[in-house]
């Protein structure tokens, strides 16, 4: 038996019951996706045989989404072998990203305001490069007039490479336990681009 979480999300039409595990197909020729009538389900599977099967009890009605489930056991099964390989170099590209940070641990953080500084990009911080990019989600935003805080995440420019590679990897594991994060977690300067203070 294998011990596995693995959910498959579908949708189902409701005029004619078809399936679909991409929402950008269930329009039919002429139709909009978003004006199809569907019931949008998710299906969790946690038990499998040794031969990679959904287990009996398991076992959804719908048998695309048991092929589905086993497809995606087949590739979280693939990626775990590979994470003997991958923490290994991800321990050492944090280490190398690290020892970039050595002189400049008091210039973690940047406050941008882009009313009065204009807009933003690497150019206005030479020297660093930006490799992620998030914005934030926080409720607090659907209170007042101000637009959402960007974040840039930036490394110095002479080890972008390695943080390239570094954040491939993460993202690739992303979902797997059997990848220790936390040991290849590496020093970034966060820019927090926004219309206003942080208080």
């Amino acid at each position: 038996m294998i011990k596995e979480k693995i959910n498959v999300k579908y949708y189902v039409r409701k005029d004619n019951g078809k399936l679909f595990f991409d929402y950008k197909k269930i329009a039919e020729p002429g139709e909009k996706a978003w004006l199809v009538d569907t019931i949008d389900r998710t299906e969790e599977f946690t038990a499998f045989t040794n031969k990679g099967k959904v287990s009996k009890p398991q076992r959804s009605k719908y048998e695309v989404v048991n092929e589905e489930a086993e497809r995606k056991l087949q590739e979280r099964s693939v990626l775990k072998a590979q994470t003997a390989i991958d923490l290994p170099r991800a321990i050492e590209l944090a280490k190398v990203v690290d020892e970039a940070f050595k002189d400049k641990m008091g210039d973690l953080f940047l406050e941008y305001d882009y009313v009065e500084e204009g807009e933003f990009d690497d150019s206005k911080t030479p020297g660093w490069v930006t490799i992620k990019v998030k914005t934030s989600h926080s409720n607090w935003y659907q209170d007042v007039d101000n637009a959402p805080s960007t974040y840039y995440y930036q490394v110095p420019v002479e080890v972008e490479a390695q943080a390239r590679e570094l954040q491939a990897i993460r993202k690739k594991h992303q979902n797997d336990d059997t990848f220790s994060f936390w040991k290849c977690d590496y020093y970034k300067r966060e820019v927090r681009v926004a219309d206003h203070p942080n208080s």
